[in-house]
Order: structure tokens, then sequence, then C-alpha cells
């Protein structure tokens, strides 16, 4: 019997990380900054943060999922969900079309008053 190995990645999520990798370098140098300005924050984006998550459903290389954060910033959203979903940082499988234009106001909203 020949045995071979499983491989840890599909073919498809390969493909698909290849697309992501360079989404990451092109937003990265288009939206440098910070995009979630909490506690006014002015740092460098290092992190993509999917706004709805992958396992949610959403798309990892979907530009409008997707938000330019610092690691601090990022960190917070991921340990606060219920902070991150009231502030439109992170949306359900379930949200409609307006949920997710919901979200965005709040996050519009939050970084004009910070």
């Amino acid at each position: 019997m020949k045995r071979s190995r499983i491989n840890p990645v599909s073919k498809k999520r390969q493909a698909e990380n290849v697309i992501r990798k360079r989404l990451r370098n092109r937003l990265l140098e288009e939206r440098p900054w910070c995009e979630a300005r909490i506690k006014g924050c002015t740092r460098v984006a290092t992190d993509l943060h999917e706004i709805m998550t992958r396992a949610r459903g959403g798309s990892i290389t979907d530009e409008n999922n997707i938000l330019c954060l610092c690691r601090n910033c990022h960190a917070f959203i991921t340990v606060e969900p219920a902070w991150s979903e009231a502030n439109g940082f992170t949306v359900h499988a379930w949200a409609t079309e307006a949920d997710i234009k919901a979200a965005a106001r709040a996050r519009a909203y939050l970084a004009e008053n910070r």
C-alpha cells in the first residue's frame, strides 16, 4: 500500500493565500496608518482585520471586508468582541447589507470622535 502525505494546505487555499499576500502588501502601502483609531491611535498599520471573518462566511481577499490595523488595536478588537461588534469592527454571518452599512457608519463615527 502506497501512502502519501496529506497536504497541510489545499491547492485552492494556496492560491487564495497568494492573492491575500499581494492584497496585504498593496493595502498596507495604500493605507499605512491604523484605521481603528482606538483611543486616538496613530500607529503604523501592520495587520489586516476581516470585518466578517472567514469562519463567518467572509472573504479574506475582499478589499471591502478588510481594515488595516496596528497590532495593539487588532489585539484589542480580538479580545473585546462585544465592544468590537458594537463599534462596527465585527459583523456576524447573518448580517444584512444594512447591518454592514451600519457597522461602517459606527466605525466612521468612532474615528471622527476620537
